[in-house]
């Protein structure tokens, strides 16, 4: 009976033992299922991570700006030119890499102040009612020279003060330069790269304009500043732009413009009269020039000044002169026709009177009184043949002259007003 329950008890425990373990292979096989789909769950998981991690290097530069990829913080790409342009680019996320975008069609302006005279807040907000208490200051005023014409009769030159406002706009042409030779401060929220090195650039740029419009404005005179000459701006913009290409700063000068230039204002009203005299006397010159060539044209043609100075070249030839003075047209021609035929008329005159003289003086010869007595007579016919009214004064030998006058003259004379000369 007790060899029956320990066997009866023994086989239980076997039972029971089998059960347990099929209830452990049992969760075996599930933990290590469960395991396996959690590997699998994560392996995904860690895959989509790992796309996502580099699509999130996957950016867009803008048309209006270019961008720099800083790998471990050095410029990375082609040496020649590691400068990225607008389109889709890639890049490792931070910290691998870092894109650095930099606007390159947007211009900024800074105004150049430092050559305009002292204005007191009423006065800039009513520019035309301002009033001039005293002398200038250079404390306060700020100027430039001009070059000013030397005089006539003394030596050296002097120099004219102006007063003039600037505006520079800008731009960057090399990021690469600008990035790496150009320092940016920390950026705010919402402030852009041009933004935040502004801090740098403006008193970079206003002292460099400022060397460029000095060495520019004392090569013009001040009537040349005062009318603004698109060359002064240029030159300055010139000067401007080989100051910043020579700091390699990336900097690219866009436009430079005088918005006010003027005279010192203790002076206004004696400038102004100077240049009213300049004026007039450039206006003088110009009627002058005018006139002489008008008269030029008028009197010898077109070519009348170019053939004028080479009559004035020495050892010309009378046929080399004849030559010349006969390509010259209008008036002059006229001249020299009527000189020509007064030439003639006198020579045919001459020879005449000498034929006459070689005529009568056989005559003369043998009474030399009666020859000048009837050349006399014939003299007085001739001048007395043209008078209307007639008066003569006989002389008589011992006895005094008289002047009688008929007082009933005859009214039918009348008298001939004299012919105006009309040439």
């Amino acid at each position: 009976m007790a060899d029956h329950n320990h066997h009866h008890h023994s086989t239980d425990s076997k039972q029971d033992e089998r059960i347990l373990n099929e209830q452990l292979d049992a969760a075996g096989k599930s933990l290590t299922q469960a395991l396996h789909v959690s590997f699998t769950i994560l392996k995904g998981i860690i895959i989509v991570l790992l796309i996502v991690f580099a699509c999130s290097g996957i950016f867009q530069v803008q048309p209006d700006e270019q961008a720099l990829r800083l790998h471990f913080g050095e410029i990375h790409g082609p040496a020649e030119d590691p400068v990225l342009k607008p389109g889709i680019k890639f890049a490792w996320p931070e910290p691998i890499d870092e894109v650095i975008r930099i606007p390159v069609t947007r211009e900024l302006s800074i105004p150049i102040d430092s050559f305009w005279y002292y204005e007191t807040p009423q006065e800039k907000l009513n520019p035309t009612k301002q009033l001039v208490t005293g002398p200038l200051d250079p404390l306060e005023d700020g100027y430039c020279l001009t070059r000013n014409d030397s005089l006539g009769g003394l030596t050296g030159t002097d120099y004219n003060i102006v007063h003039s406002q600037w505006t520079v706009t800008y731009k960057i042409g090399s990021p690469r330069l600008f990035f790496e030779n150009v320092y940016i401060r920390d950026r705010q929220p919402g402030e852009d790269l041009l933004e935040a090195a502004a801090d740098t650039l403006k008193p970079l740029l206003d002292s460099l304009a400022s060397n460029a419009i000095v060495r520019t404005m004392v090569k013009y005179s001040i009537d040349d500043a005062i009318k603004s000459e698109a060359k002064i701006a240029l030159d300055v913009k010139t000067i401007l732009q080989d100051k910043l290409d020579q700091i390699q700063c990336g900097i690219q000068v866009g436009d430079v413009r005088a918005g006010r230039i003027t005279w010192p204002r203790q002076v206004g009203e004696a400038f102004q009269a100077s240049s009213k005299a300049r004026q007039e006397r450039d206006q003088a010159r110009i009627d002058a020039s005018s006139y002489k060539d008008k008269l030029l044209t008028d009197t010898g043609g077109a070519d009348a000044e170019m053939i004028l100075e080479q009559l004035k070249q020495p050892g010309l030839s009378q046929e080399q002169q004849e030559l010349l003075v006969a390509k010259l047209s209008g008036q002059v021609q006229s001249s020299i026709s009527e000189a020509r035929l007064y030439r003639t008329k006198v020579v045919e005159d001459a020879k005449g009177n000498a034929e006459y003289l070689k005529k009568i003086l056989p005559e003369y010869k043998k009474n030399p009184e009666l020859v000048l007595q009837d050349i006399y007579q014939k003299a007085i016919e001739q001048v007395m043949d043209g008078a209307d009214e007639k008066i003569f004064i006989q002389t008589r030998k011992g006895l005094p002259d008289e002047l009688r006058f008929m007082i009933n003259r005859n009214p039918n004379i009348k008298k001939e007003k004299p012919k105006s000369d009309t040439n």
